[in-house]
């Protein structure tokens, strides 16, 4: 039995991390009900890039976060949605929305008031912003308020903004740990349990490391393309024959390893490699010399020796080699009930070793 198989989710949230959050508890054996709003539904199924179908009643964009699921199509307004929702909040143990804050009282979803009717009720509502809450928030928006636009690429050019919905992703972790605290809290003998998570919140907690190189260090980070602002070479990108292969090298045997690859043996002599720190002072110089002996190489070969001589590398994949059918990774591939593919909600494996 699946440790969540007897819980029941009710999802009234719409586009990325509400859905994505159910998506995971589903794939951990919840029963989630999805309830869409006709004749349209989630606004996800018209966000259709060039090359989809346009008269599917889907997207690639929607399979991403809606796997799993028991849809329902109903019109929460009406009379009758009013009276269905009522009965549903009554026998589901999870409630995940994201309904603007004026419209809450329309649907009669005040958290105050649910919490009175319906005490046993895990509750998680998500909002962009904790200073706003009645303020329309958008992935983009939210990752520029952030830092994460500032911080994102190269130094001699405009902010960007992430190539996913990151925020959304984060606020989707954010979601699935309210519900569960909140299930934990029930079976402890507590009642009216509403957790709001924040966008902006998701987004500043992400922050770590560059957040505290301001709060703690004092310095502020600027668009460095990528690159680690604490250690070199991590994140900087070798160029070969046949794509790029990134580094994590985190200290001095790891550079040993890298050096004795490449043969590049006088580069452990120069003063200016000699620790992390003066790697990341003469960064450029360090990655002119590495990208001349890695163009030899193609790069999955190189990141084998590499890994091989202690120094972490990854090899830059597209998403056709990511999404390979015997590829590393394609134990991480579910497959909807609709039979499109996307990749998983959830990231781990469970074993029990005792009883």
């Amino acid at each position: 039995m699946a440790a969540l198989e007897s819980v029941r989710v009710l999802e009234l949230a719409s586009v990325l991390a509400g859905p994505l959050a159910a998506t995971a508890l589903a794939e951990r054996g919840a029963h989630v009900t999805k309830v869409e709003r006709p004749p349209l539904g989630d606004v996800t199924r018209s966000w259709k890039g060039a090359n989809e179908d346009a008269a599917s009643e889907t997207s690639a964009y929607y399979e991403a976060a809606n796997g799993s699921k028991h849809l329902h199509w109903m019109d929460l307004a009406s009379e009758e949605g009013q009276l269905w929702l009522e009965e549903q909040l009554t026998s589901h143990d999870v409630l995940i929305e994201n309904f603007k804050a004026a419209d809450l009282a329309k649907f009669n979803l005040q958290p105050e008031a649910v919490a009175a009717r319906h005490p046993h009720l895990v509750r998680v509502r998500l909002i962009g912003f904790t200073d706003a809450p009645e303020r329309l928030a958008y992935d983009v928006v939210v990752q520029a308020e952030t830092g994460f636009m500032h911080l994102n690429g190269e130094s001699d050019g405009p902010p960007l903004r992430m190539p996913v919905a990151l925020m959304d992703v984060l606020a989707s972790h954010q979601i699935r740990l309210a519900a569960l605290e909140g299930l934990l809290s029930r079976s402890h003998g507590k009642t009216g349990f509403f957790a709001e998570v924040s966008l902006a919140g998701s987004g500043v907690t992400a922050l770590v490391n560059q957040g505290t190189n301001w709060l703690v260090a004092g310095s502020s980070p600027h668009r460095n393309g990528g690159v680690h602002p604490n250690i070199a070479p991590y994140g900087d990108v070798l160029l070969c024959k046949n794509g790029h292969l990134v580094l994590a090298i985190g200290n001095n045997r790891q550079f040993e390893g890298l050096c004795q690859v490449l043969a590049q043996p006088t580069l452990l002599q120069d003063e200016r490699f000699s620790s992390n720190q003066r790697r990341v002072m003469h960064r450029k110089a360090l990655m002119d010399s590495l990208n001349l002996a890695s163009s030899d190489w193609e790069k999955a070969p190189l990141e084998l020796a590499l890994r091989q001589a202690g120094a972490p590398a990854g090899v830059v994949r597209t998403l056709e080699e990511v999404f390979e059918p015997d590829g590393p990774h394609a134990e991480w591939i579910q497959t909807n009930a609709s039979g499109a593919n996307r990749p998983a909600a959830i990231a781990y494996r469970v074993h029990h070793f005792g009883h």
